[in-house]
């Protein structure tokens, strides 16, 4: 497996209650395309909120391949931080998918190493909570601006939020689990601070996501 990626292809399915289907904030960048084969390859970058759809096909679903953490700038040979929150076609880039996944990824440089070890330093799921950028600087042995900047361009959005989405994913990859441990686990302060966060970000409080009780939807048919 090409070391662009964070693992081979897979399917995933939507997350779904009562006929309709969310689209979760996603601090990654994917390559993605229809199980039946119906749509063209798209690279989808980050999104920054959720987005809750109705008239989705239930059999609906998508292969999705990740590109590996802070790999996106030099992948597509642009800023990530430009297509986040959208979805381009895989042509307007000048890439070979076939080739891409035959290569062994980019040369090893300091810029990569050091994305790498930001993007562990501003992840959770530990049950610590992540880095401030201030505090990542320093270790990284680079100044903020220089770290943000970096970042950003690589990443498709800024440190702070890319850690508050990475808490959030670990409260959707957890749903079974009360919601101080998954607190806990996924580095917040506390339980309120959870709250607030998720909130802010899925449109609803962790307690109602569960329960299905959704923002207004959006039509998948315009």
């Amino acid at each position: 497996m090409s070391s662009w990626f964070s693992g081979p292809p897979r399917v995933v399915p939507h997350r779904w209650h009562g006929g309709a289907a969310v689209e979760a904030p996603d601090h990654g960048t994917v390559l993605s395309w229809s199980v039946d084969g119906t749509s063209a390859p798209v690279v989808m970058g980050p999104r920054t909120r959720a987005r809750y759809w109705h008239n989705v096909k239930a059999a609906a679903g998508c292969v999705r391949l990740r590109v590996a953490p802070g790999l996106g700038h030099a992948l597509l040979g642009r800023p990530v931080r430009d297509i986040a929150d959208r979805a381009v076609p895989l042509s307007e880039f000048d890439l070979d998918f076939e080739v891409l996944m035959r290569d062994a990824g980019p040369a090893p440089d300091r810029r990569v190493g050091l994305l790498r070890q930001a993007t562990a330093l501003f992840g959770a799921g530990s049950g610590a909570q992540p880095e401030q950028v201030q505090k990542a600087a320093r270790r990284l042995h680079v100044s903020e601006r220089h770290l943000r900047g970096l970042f950003t361009d690589a990443v498709g959005m800024p440190p702070r939020l890319y850690t508050q989405i990475a808490r959030v994913r670990v409260v959707l990859d957890n749903p079974g689990m009360p919601l101080p441990d998954v607190a806990m686990l996924a580095g917040y302060y506390d339980q309120s601070h959870m709250t607030a966060e998720f909130r802010r970000l899925m449109g609803a409080p962790p307690a109602a996501f569960r329960a299905g009780r959704w923002p207004a939807l959006e039509s998948c048919t315009g």
